[in-house]
C-alpha cells in the first residue's frame, strides 16, 4: 500500500523494502508487479506521447483493473456462498433458534439467559433474536458479516485479537 500511494520513492528505499519482504519470506509477486506499474507510469509520464494515446492506455489499464477486480469479488461471492456457511455461523444460528429440537452441533453448549427464571435448567429452548458472540483469538470481516446477515437476528460480534 506505501507503494501504491506514494508518488516518488527512491530507487535505494525500494530495494530496502523489497529486501526486508524477502528477509521476512514473504511472496513478492504483488510488490514486484506494483513496481513495474509505477515504472510504466513513470516512462509513459516522461515519453513524448500525444494526450490521446496516452488517454487510450490509462482506459486500457482502468478496464483491465475493473475486469480483475469483477473477478475476484465474484469469486469470494462464489466461496461465500450460503452452500458454503461457516462452522461458527452454523452453530450461532443452531444456538440462537434453541434447543427445542436435537442437534448434535450444539448439544454440549452451555447456553445461559438473564432472563430465565433460576429455578430452571440452564437448557433454553426458546429461540433468540439478539445475541453475542465473542471469539478467543482472532476473528474476521467475514464471520461478522454472516453474522450480520442471519434473518431476524441481531448479533454483536467481538474477538480479543485484533486482525
Amino acid at each position: 500500500m506505501f507503494l501504491i500511494s506514494t508518488e516518488n520513492i527512491p530507487q535505494a528505499e525500494m530495494e530496502m523494502m523489497e529486501s526486508a519482504l524477502r528477509e521476512a519470506e514473504v511472496d513478492t509477486c504483488a510488490f514486484q508487479y506494483v513496481k513495474k506499474i509505477k515504472s510504466l507510469n513513470l516512462s509513459l509520464a516522461s515519453s513524448s506521447l500525444n494526450v490521446a494515446s496516452r488517454r487510450n492506455i490509462v482506459d486500457w489499464a482502468e478496464k483491465l483493473y475493473g475486469q480483475s477486480i469483477s473477478a475476484v469479488t465474484a469469486g469470494v461471492k462464489n466461496l461465500l456462498s450460503s452452500n458454503h456457511q461457516l462452522a461458527m455461523a452454523r452453530t450461532v444460528e443452531a444456538l440462537m433458534e434453541g434447543k427445542g429440537k436435537p442437534n448434535p452441533e450444539i448439544d454440549s453448549y452451555l447456553v445461559l439467559d438473564p432472563r430465565a427464571p433460576k429455578s430452571t435448567s440452564h437448557v433454553v429452548k426458546r429461540p433468540f433474536k439478539e445475541g453475542i458472540v465473542f471469539m478467543i483469538g482472532g476473528g474476521n470481516y467475514v464471520e461478522y458479516g454472516i453474522l450480520q446477515e442471519l434473518p431476524a437476528k441481531h448479533v454483536i460480534y467481538g474477538t480479543t485479537e485484533r486482525n
